[in-house]
């Protein structure tokens, strides 16, 4: 009985080292690059194993030293396997090891074929590129560009930027990338502010309450600002006044129009660029400039500020820029050192351990030095009609 569970136990054992080793060695066949030899290993090792059972089962000391031949056998089989796996990590600290890295595309052939303008041949070298690297987002950008710059191929670069925008799980500050440039094409090349408009809603709609929704809102604010000036250079007509004669012997009465008037003029015409575009930053900034230094009127001014520096979509960056212009003019207009540092300090609240945090500390420490410096608050100048509502439209 008991000798049938030795039996069973040396049944067990030996199925599961023969399970072990099937696992080891199918894992082995996988990763082998010369299958074929390494089977015939296995083969010749286990005839010798054999050999060398059977010699021990014979119990003889005169064929002890035949059990050399088998060690021998196996040695030969695999002494170059095992020597090559201790000293591997020595030679792979010298050669970098004998895995291939990861390949990736490379474009410095077409870059070199675009710089000798032979830009059909660049296109076709980032083509073959792309056959072996499908999808790939540098290679898909470039073809754009030499469509669009070099070969004047609106369609063409439209049709690739639309391709790599289909991707699924393309990174969104790729596509916020693609469809910028895009937009730029379609402005520039294709002069249709039409298009670039709805190029710039789909990074509105895509990425709301983002820095990029907030960019992409400024460039459409100002579309039609740019399209009227190209369509202006392109269809403008210069006529050459005729010399009146005796120019020189009249008196000329020149109408120069106030300073105060013309900051007025300027400030109606922001409003009402903001009254179309509420989030336009550039304009309201501007604006909030123009109340403070010229119209006096730090109260409008700060309005202005306040409005952009509650805008969630923006970075921390241009926050701080607005903060900042909002501590410059309560210095300057206000004499106020107490208000510039509260706008300073809101920033340091706002993003605590960051580079424009640390910038507003330092700032907070000359504060009395811009004191001094500034110059003396001149008297407020009455204000005319555009006074009326002026700053009043909120940004979103």
């Amino acid at each position: 009985m008991a000798m049938l569970g030795m039996s069973l136990e040396n049944l067990i054992g030996g199925l599961i080292l023969l399970l072990a080793l099937g696992i080891y060695g199918t894992r082995c066949l996988l990763q082998s690059d010369d299958r074929r030899n390494l089977v015939i290993k296995w083969v010749c090792s286990a005839i010798f194993l054999l050999i060398g059972g059977f010699l021990f089962r014979l119990h003889s000391v005169g064929l002890a030293l035949l059990y050399i031949i088998p060690a021998i056998g196996l040695g030969f089989l695999w002494l170059p396997n095992i020597a090559s796996y201790l000293v591997k990590p020595l030679t792979d600290s010298f050669d970098g090891g004998a895995d291939e890295s990861d390949m990736k595309p490379f474009y410095f052939r077409a870059e070199a074929k675009r710089r000798k303008v032979l830009y059909q041949e660049a296109a076709a070298e980032v083509r073959r590129q792309l056959e072996q690297f499908p999808g790939d987002v540098e290679g898909m950008m470039k073809l754009a560009a030499i469509q669009a710059e070099d070969l004047r191929d609106l369609p063409g670069a439209t049709e690739t930027l639309n391709e790599l925008l289909n991707q699924p799980g393309l990174p969104a500050g790729r596509t916020i990338a693609a469809l910028q440039t895009l937009a730029d094409l379609q402005m520039n090349l294709g002069r249709d502010a039409v298009a670039a408009r709805r190029s710039f809603e789909r990074i509105i709609q895509l990425f709301p309450n983002s820095p990029a929704s907030l960019t992409a809102q400024q460039r459409i604010a100002h579309l039609e600002g740019v399209s009227q000036a190209r369509e202006f250079r392109e269809h403008a007509v210069f006529k050459v006044p005729v010399r009146e004669r005796g120019l020189g012997l009249r008196t000329i009465v020149r109408q120069e129009t106030p300073p105060e008037e013309e900051a007025a003029a300027l400030a109606e015409e922001y409003v009402r660029q903001l009254q179309h575009h509420p989030n336009d930053t550039e304009t309201r900034e501007k604006l909030a400039l123009l109340y403070g230094e010229q119209l006096d009127r730090l109260d409008l001014a700060v309005n202005q500020l306040e409005q952009l520096s509650a805008l969630t979509s923006a970075s921390p960056k241009q926050t701080a820029h607005w903060l900042g212009l909002l501590a410059t003019l309560h210095i300057r207009q206000g004499n106020d050192i107490a208000a510039a540092e509260k706008a300073l300090r809101r920033i340091i609240d706002r993003f605590p351990q960051t580079a424009v945090a640390s910038r507003a500390v330092t700032r907070i420490a000359t504060l009395q030095g811009e004191l001094k410096a500034a110059a003396t608050v001149t008297a407020a100048k009455a204000l005319g009609t555009y006074e009326k509502d002026i700053g009043l439209k909120q940004a979103r």
